[in-house]
């Protein structure tokens, strides 16, 4: 039998299958047909997809406590960041207002999450009701959801009077409010003993994300039991809904994708063309990996290298833009804050837009060190205080994920890319003087 298996006529399976796209098609497949044809077998592999989601659940805070805190802090211990700390101060904010600015105008524009079909609505809320949410959608108008001032509470909300409660209870934004204070004051301790602290936050968030590089080889599994599950209770019609919210991303992220590239270009003081060939391979990673942290290394190197901008200035800021401002994802949790609005008729009038466009950039910036499935939880952050929920549209953008997480990265590199050329200078490029000709005499 051993040499059966050991046979070279047998291909050999590696278990990096697993994390392939193809993998993740499978999933999605099994997990529609299971969902939607045997809803009894679907039934029963709900608690393994709540294990697997609980697991990722698990490291979200540990690794948004130490990404950000390590981060900021080794910025304010830096004798050359010093320089960049006003032009970071004013160019972060602003970067991130724009991203997010453009998602919800355009999503709110375009209404990925209008019109959808009396079937629909009903199939959802009958999940919304058996997830435990006291909800109903009305067929024939608006939902009714309590109103209240949604930016005040998220203003309130996101200062913990206790950071100990606010991690035992998941509490992201006062966890990230606590992260950046502590890691600005931690930078400002310039003694020994915070090298250790250093070392040591560093050491957190490498475990767990070793923790969560494991669970990827899971991942297909913890979608196909998620999705069969939640197909079984809405069905498979709900999906249907999410095909304009795919062409309305695919429109938010070229718009962005430009936008990024215009700023390279007029900073660098290159050619247009010599911009795409030298974003070109970041840019392929990132569709490629959808990871934000793999790409880093050839978006320092086509900004510096290629593109000629101060190589000092890139290996500090590129950094910290791709892990502090996660411009992808604050550009999708907009547009699918808008679309869960329109999903359920709210009303949108100025403080819900408002909200949104804050929230959106909160939420992606809790976002930081984690990719996937483990991002789309943080939209509750923008759910919460509109009072809609998240449980019930959670696994619409589950399903769609294996097509939104590459442009989430792309967005989140390529921004960032471009983010570091505004605040770095170029270099100068000093021409050779030619030896003046002395004619003979």
């Amino acid at each position: 039998m051993t040499t059966l298996l050991n046979s070279k006529s047998f291909p050999r399976i590696s278990i990096k299958w697993l994390r392939s796209p193809w993998a993740i098609v499978v999933s999605v497949l099994l997990g529609a047909y299971i969902g939607s044809v045997h809803p009894g077998v679907a039934q029963q592999l709900q608690p393994l997809g709540s294990l697997y989601l609980g697991l990722l659940k698990m490291c979200v805070l540990p690794i948004l406590l130490s990404a950000i805190s390590n981060s900021i802090g080794r910025l304010m211990r830096s004798h050359d960041a010093r320089r960049y700390v006003r032009r970071i101060v004013l160019i972060f904010p602003l970067a991130l207002l724009i991203v997010s600015g453009i998602a919800t105008s355009i999503a709110a524009v375009a209404g990925p999450g209008r019109n959808l079909t009396a079937s629909t609505l009903e199939s959802l809320g009958v999940l919304i009701n058996q997830s435990g949410i006291d909800l109903e959608i009305a067929l024939n108008g608006p939902l009714e959801v309590e109103e209240g001032n949604a930016i005040g509470e998220l203003v309130v909300d996101i200062v913990p009077e206790n950071i100990f409660s606010a991690l035992s209870e998941g509490q992201t934004l006062q966890v990230l409010l606590f992260a950046i204070i502590f890691g600005v004051s931690l930078g400002l301790i310039r003694t020994q003993s915070t090298n250790a602290l250093f070392d040591i936050l560093d050491s957190v968030y490498r475990s767990f994300n070793q923790v969560i590089h494991w669970l990827t080889y899971l991942l297909p599994i913890g979608l196909f039991s998620l999705l069969a599950y939640q197909l079984s209770e809405i069905g498979v019609e709900v999906l249907v809904s999410m095909v304009d919210f795919v062409v309305v991303m695919l429109g938010i992220s070229l718009v962005i994708y430009l936008l990024g590239t215009l700023v390279i270009w007029q900073r660098s003081g290159r050619s247009f063309g010599q911009v795409l060939t030298a974003i070109k391979d970041p840019t392929i990673l990132a569709l490629a990996t959808s990871s934000s942290l793999a790409c880093l290394p050839a978006a320092i190197s086509s900004l510096s290298e290629d593109l000629g901008f101060d190589r000092q200035t890139t290996d500090l800021v590129t950094p910290l833009t791709i892990t502090l401002c996660r411009f992808g994802s604050v550009a999708y949790f907009g547009a699918a804050a808008l679309f869960v609005v329109q999903l359920y008729q709210k009303e949108m009038g100025l403080s819900t837009l408002l909200t949104i466009l804050v929230g959106a950039i909160l939420a992606g910036m809790a976002t930081s060190g984690v990719t996937g499935i483990l991002t789309l939880t943080m939209l509750g952050l923008v759910l919460d205080p509109l009072r809609l929920p998240l449980e019930a549209v959670l696994v619409l953008f589950i399903a769609i994920d294996p097509l939104m997480d590459p442009l989430r990265t792309l967005g989140i590199v390529h921004t960032g890319m471009a983010t570091t050329a505004a605040i770095a200078a170029p270099q100068t490029i000093v021409q050779p003087q030619a030896d003046p000709i002395i004619a003979p005499q």
